[in-house]
This record gives C-alpha cells, structure tokens and sequence, in this order.
C-alpha cells in the first residue's frame, strides 16, 4: 500500500478480501501528504481473509 492515497489503500484492502486497521498520522518529507507511508504487516505477507492491515500516512513536512 505504501505509495497509494489513503483511499485507493482501502479500495485495494477491501479487494484483497481484508480490512483496514489502525490509521496513524507521521510527518513525512519522502511523500506527498495524504500518502501511505508505512504499513504493517509488510508487503507481500499472506494474510487471511478479513485480516487487518494498518497503516501509517504521512502529514507533510514537519513543522518548523
């Protein structure tokens, strides 16, 4: 999911037959605000059908 708007990442969980968990908010400077920036469990792992998958989307730069 990293890379993806927060909403194509539930578009893409809700397809893989799984739902979204957590949602945390981490200032970021690599991606646009708005962005998935972490996820857990990784990319790639096999996950059950209706397994939670937590995400972390950046916020902007941090504040100066």
């Amino acid at each position: 999911m990293v890379g993806k708007t927060l909403a194509n990442a539930r578009t893409a969980i809700a397809r893989a037959h799984c739902k979204v968990g957590a949602i945390s908010r981490k200032a970021s400077t690599l991606r646009k605000k708005g962005t998935v920036i972490g996820q857990a469990p990784q990319a790639g792992k096999r996950l059950k059908n209706g397994a939670k998958v937590n995400l972390t989307v950046g916020k902007g730069p941090p504040k100066k």
